[in-house]
């Protein structure tokens, strides 16, 4: 297996004397990049002031595993593996299981700085990324661009780099007449997102004005980044699509500096690239603006049941074989065995006609002694607020994961399922996300980049392996190799599907199929040029 990061400082030396000229040129806004959890550390890295600090430490340890909060520290990551050096084990993590365990904090720990970026800049426009480029080029100090820190690929993360921090470029605005620039189409409604703008706050600004946004199910990630680039997906995507697919246009700075406007009038082949090729691939995007369509009253089931491995095995099979007539009724939704249940939601169907098309739901759960109900939610923020934000993945812990997209003409295979299954109760924590455009028709088919095997599949499904603060080299790449082991079955009985590039494998084989099936050469062309 190969390393699992190459945790080398790349950027070389660069003089006090550069760093302070980039400081002057961005405003003052070139920040020294600081881990999570120094406030908590005795032994803290060299020159840093002020630490430990009880009252920080307090903080850091009590949030710990917010979303919201991690973000909103520069040197927080979701997956906190990207905070470390994976190879050698340099880092500054707690305790996942008990953040307040003095041995993660204490000497003989030390807080290092693992991939955390040595510097990074504090974006409020196009400028400080033009300056950053020059820098960048003149310095070789690589660059790498941050909004929340959830990417389980660690893009966002890299020893000795300088970053560019669109965290707080949080404008969010509704126009009823928008039409992207150069184009002669009818107007539209539309939001227009900064970089930073996360879910959550899109879920109360949709709520607020009354219109659909379709969003994904953290409510820390940012709609205009990785999300929308790499596909985006959320509840409504069967129904209404992928962020790719509602996506109206990019402001971006490329790397020969200059700030385009990106649609498809102007700028096509980037546009193209930038709806499925992946977050940061082509440059810095600052903002997005996305279809808003009207509000939309939900019917809602809830299954529950007792997780055990025999019955969540029961369970998604007896699931799956009704999954393509639930994706195609428009149902979307999340099965988590670790939350003991599963939750589908549906803009198109009343009330009765949901519960005709759901029946295979509530057999399902009741084949393994649980049970499902029904509810009506006003708005999509409604549904967000009362069945996802409350159970949100975890976050704050070092986790690998591994997915595949399930084609609609496999999923009631019976080798496909126990493949899926054994994979499932194999992992520390497992999810099958209903969340494809599976009944979603409108989509431009030549216009995104992602594998077409999207839209073909009616399930996401993933798992996922952890560690800890103290972890050794051979536990962490036994967390892959444990992926590796479970998920190649899985592979190999859905050949030409693929995998979510956001939440795959980090050593996804044949990645460039799997990510972009027949789109990967002509992204590279564009990357190129």
């Amino acid at each position: 297996m190969a390393s699992l990061k190459d945790c080398r400082v790349l950027c070389g030396r660069v003089t006090q004397a550069a760093w302070k000229a980039l400081n002057a040129t961005v405003g003052g806004r070139l920040h020294i990049g600081i881990p999570f959890s120094q406030p908590c550390f005795t032994r803290p890295p060299l020159n840093a002031a002020n630490v430990p600090n009880p009252s920080q430490c307090r903080e850091v340890q009590a949030l710990y595993a917010d979303h919201l909060f991690r973000s909103s520290r520069f040197g927080g990551y979701q997956a906190t593996q990207w905070e470390t050096c994976q190879t050698t084990g340099d880092g500054c993590l707690l305790d996942w299981t008990n953040t307040s365990n003095p041995a993660a904090f204490t000497a003989p720990r030390q807080c290092l700085q693992g991939s955390v970026p040595s510097y990074y800049i504090d974006v409020t426009g196009p400028k400080d990324i033009q300056a950053a480029y020059t820098f960048s080029k003149k310095t070789k100090v690589p660059l790498v661009i941050k909004n929340s820190g959830h990417d389980y690929f660690g893009r966002s993360a890299g020893p000795g780099t300088l970053a560019l921090w669109t965290h707080k470029l949080k404008t969010i605005n509704l126009a009823t007449t928008f039409v992207p620039e150069g184009c002669a189409d009818e107007s539209r409604t539309a939001v227009t997102c900064g970089a930073g703008v996360n879910f959550r706050a899109i879920y109360d600004f949709a709520r607020a004005n009354n219109v659909t946004i379709v969003a994904g199910a953290d409510p820390a990630v940012g709609a205009t980044g990785g999300w929308s680039m790499g596909a985006g997906h959320g509840v409504l995507s069967p129904t209404m699509g992928l962020g790719v697919d509602r996506v109206l246009q990019y402001k971006i700075v490329t790397p020969d500096g200059k700030f385009r406007t990106v649609n498809k009038c102007q700028n096509r082949d980037l546009f193209f690239a930038l709806r499925g090729g992946g977050g940061g691939t082509f440059g810095v995007v600052l903002e997005g603006t996305f279809i808003a369509s009207p509000a939309v009253r939900m019917q809602v089931v809830l299954g529950t049941y007792e997780n055990t491995p025999e019955n969540t095995v029961r369970l998604v099979k007896a699931l799956g074989k009704s999954a393509t007539q639930m994706a195609s009724d428009g149902w979307g939704g999340y099965i988590a065995p670790p939350a003991s249940g599963g939750v589908w939601a549906n803009p198109l169907l009343d009330a009765e006609a949901a519960r005709k098309s759901a029946a295979s739901v509530v057999s399902a759960f009741e084949s393994v002694g649980g049970a499902a109900t029904f509810s009506t939610v006003p708005t999509q923020t409604d549904f967000f607020d009362t069945f996802i934000a409350p159970n949100a993945n975890p976050v704050g812990r070092p986790q690998v994961r591994s997915s595949r997209l399930v084609p609609a003409h496999l999923v009631a295979n019976d080798d496909v399922l126990s493949a899926l299954t054994t994979a499932m109760i194999s992992s520390d924590f497992s999810q099958i996300l209903a969340v494809t455009p599976y009944a979603f028709k409108d989509f431009d088919r030549n216009g995104t980049s992602i594998n077409p095997a999207w839209r073909t599949a009616v399930w996401h499904a993933l798992s996922v392996n952890a560690w800890n603060f103290n972890s050794t080299r051979s536990e962490r790449e036994t967390a892959y190799q444990r992926l590796k082991a479970v998920w190649t079955p899985v592979r190999d009985l859905t050949p030409g599907s693929g995998a979510y590039l956001n939440e795959a494998d980090t050593y996804e084989p044949d990645y460039k199929t799997s990510f972009w099936g027949p789109h990967h050469a002509k992204l590279l062309a564009i990357k190129n040029k």
